[in-house]
């Protein structure tokens, strides 16, 4: 048989590529390594109609909408193809759905199936080949990540099939439960099936005979199907894991990134409280119209999520971030308040995208499910990391450190300069957010340029009725309420962290810039030590409680004691605050389906409107009340919510195991 290598520039350049058809020779077709550029449809008409193709393998390639259409029409009508392999291709996972009910369940001449490496493979999709195609002898279904779940639909799927002679499913993650039901198909009568491959542990191959068949007859190598096939000398693994990778890197940079400005909030309250001479109610609008746009957007994230997947979210977001960065210039020159805040708003839509997409695909798409808390934990660990240099840009950058006294205000006045003097406070934040926002948009470039692993898909049976109770279900609804409380206790307490360093121990905007960075690093540190502290064996829950507890008590400090020892206290807050977030928003899309965790995740982002509800109230407390420390009851009250629902996922989380 001819090999035909096809890759690169070749694919998307329609031209004469497969050998001349004087030669009645069978040919063998391998495409290969198309990086972004789009296949040429007329290559595919090309190989698809020369009657001399028996194979053809598609590896390390990215197939776009027009591709999984035209495939699925060919496939459907191919008489000649008898062995398709899919190594490594990138697609949504709706395309490949097309190609394989559209196409392959159609096809009337294949007789070995290869589909390796692949992270959009959905198990619902496979049983219904299975069910449907008479044709194929020869299934591998290696290195997919097809769960148990998924094994069992494909287990019930065989029990109907007369035509597959050997199935290879080794390299996924499927249990001894399910094992044994792949083993009771074939300890029964089957009109064909002889052999299935299983491999749960990697480097323990699992051969399940079948009852009739011997040492003696079994052949040793079948037809098409040949076990760790590699194609051009290439591991199979090797495009799925490197794409992976360098996703994962570019979303937890993510983290770090819109850490910068939720922090930078709390220095534009402080700024714009001086530029447009606000009270602390007014200035405290930064963050109800910054955190408005989480709660506004987080709905229609979710579903451009679910109809587009992770990576054109991410996009979206990043682009979105970057224009409200860029109209801070504008609304700057405008010298207005009101402009400020509706830049703030589209900043925080944008980061409702980001936050949307990112936490459950570190949390539930790149990793088992067991150690969710800790994967999501060290990624928000970055967070506070952002944070940090958002407080120092704020610092630096921002603040000027010239802070007037009234008299010197009044005599600003009498020269006519003071206008002068809060023009050029406002501009000061224009050089920051310029180059945050030239940030982002080179961000959403290279998420537009590399390859993200296509989003997994699980079906299951009644899966929307199945969706609707884990929606439902206790800890996901208490999960919600306590980030809601967690997020309004986090803002709140930073917003005025400067605020309260002024007014109880006289320092300047600089100082207490420099403090609310202090108290950063400790809320940086304590992401990392929490997620140590997981790693060693702690339980989420337990370690969620307790360091909510012990916040209460600093906030109780705080109020009590509104001096140095007061401000000590409301400084270690950040530490124990740390984890929070994600352990709050990892326990409560823990065991949801794929889908149902992307719509579940835009309702725990809404949640983050408790940021929006508690910066104003605080301020309205401490101007009712004359006292800033007063109104750090409310985050202490929050913090108790978040304690109680630490104890309360304790003891469901204890419970469905037990169940389970």
């Amino acid at each position: 048989m001819l090999e035909v290598r096809l890759s690169g520039e070749t694919l998307s350049v329609p031209s004469d590529v497969l050998p001349t058809s004087d030669s009645n020779q069978e040919i063998h077709v391998i495409l290969s390594s198309n990086d972004i550029l789009k296949i040429a449809p007329s290559l595919w008409t090309t190989i698809f109609t020369d009657t001399r193709l028996r194979c053809l393998s598609l590896v390390d390639l990215q197939l776009y909408g027009n591709d999984s259409q035209t495939l699925a029409k060919y496939l459907r009508e191919q008489t000649y193809l008898v062995e398709l392999t899919f190594d490594s291709v990138l697609q949504s996972v709706y395309s490949f759905d097309h190609i394989l009910n559209e196409g392959l369940q159609h096809n009337k001449s294949l007789k070995s199936l290869t589909l390796t490496n692949l992270d959009n493979l959905d198990a619902a999709t496979i049983a219904s080949l299975i069910k449907h195609n008479n044709t194929i002898k020869y299934l591998a279904l290696t290195h997919d990540n097809i769960s148990s779940g998924g094994g069992e639909i494909i287990a019930d799927a065989l029990r109907t099939n007369s035509t597959l002679v050997r199935v290879d499913l080794s390299h996924n993650h499927i249990n001894e439960q399910i094992t044994t039901q792949f083993t009771s198909i074939l300890h029964q009568p089957h009109p064909s099936l002889t052999q299935i491959i299983l491999n749960n542990n990697i480097n323990d191959n699992q051969s399940v005979p079948h009852q009739n068949s011997t040492e003696e007859n079994k052949p040793e190598t079948l037809p098409f199907i040949v076990e760790e096939k590699r194609i051009n000398d290439v591991e199979p693994s090797t495009p799925t894991k490197k794409f992976q990778f360098l996703s994962i890197i570019l979303v937890t940079f993510l983290f770090f990134l819109w850490g910068i400005p939720n922090q930078l909030n709390d220095v534009l309250i402080r700024q714009f409280s001086k530029a447009f001479v606000l009270s602390r109610f007014e200035a405290g609008l930064v963050q109800s119209a910054f955190y408005m746009g989480y709660f506004i957007w987080a709905l229609p994230a979710a579903y451009i999520l679910r109809r587009w997947g992770y990576k054109v979210g991410l996009i979206l977001g990043l682009v979105l971030f970057g224009t409200g960065s860029f109209l801070f210039w504008p609304c700057a020159y405008i010298g207005q308040y009101l402009p400020f805040l509706i830049s703030l708003f589209i900043i925080a839509t944008g980061l409702a995208f980001l936050e949307t997409a990112a936490n459950p695909f570190i949390a539930h798409t790149v990793g088992p499910a067991h150690s969710s808390e800790k994967r999501l934990n060290i990624a928000q660990a970055f967070n506070p990391l952002g944070a940090i240099v958002g407080a120092l840009i704020g610092t630096l950058f921002i603040f000027s450190g010239v802070e007037l006294s009234p008299e010197q205000i009044a005599g600003m006045r009498a020269d006519k300069t003071y206008e002068t003097y809060l023009k050029e406070e406002t501009l000061r934040v224009v050089r920051p957010y310029a180059i945050i926002g030239g940030v982002a948009y080179l961000w959403a470039v290279l998420i537009a340029i590399v390859p993200f692993p296509a989003n997994t898909k699980a079906k299951q049976k009644n899966d929307e009725s199945g969706r609707a109770n884990e929606l439902c279900r206790t800890l996901f609804l208490l999960s919600i309420v306590a980030q809601l409380a967690y997020v309004g206790a986090q803002v709140g307490t930073w917003s005025y962290f400067i605020q309260y360093a002024q007014d109880y121990v006289q320092a300047g905007e600089k100082i207490g810039g420099y403090l609310l960075t202090g108290t950063l690093v400790m809320f940086a540190l304590g992401r990392f030590t929490a997620a140590l502290f997981m790693h060693c064996g702690c339980s989420p829950s337990i370690l969620l409680a307790t360091f909510a507890l012990i916040n209460v008590l600093l906030i109780a400090i705080t109020v009590l004691l509104p001096n140095g020892i007061g401000l000590g206290a409301l400084f270690l807050t950040s530490y124990f605050m740390s984890l929070m977030f994600p352990t709050i928003f990892a326990l409560g899309i823990k065991g949801m389906s794929e889908q149902t965790t992307k719509f579940a995740s835009c309702l725990l982002v809404m949640a983050i409107i408790g940021g929006a509800i508690f910066t104003p109230l605080m301020g309205y407390i401490a101007v009712e009340t004359k006292s800033l420390a007063l109104a750090y009851v409310l985050p202490g009250g929050a913090y108790l919510i978040v304690g109680i629902y630490a104890l309360l996922a304790y003891v469901l989380t204890t419970d469905r195991s037990a169940q389970a």
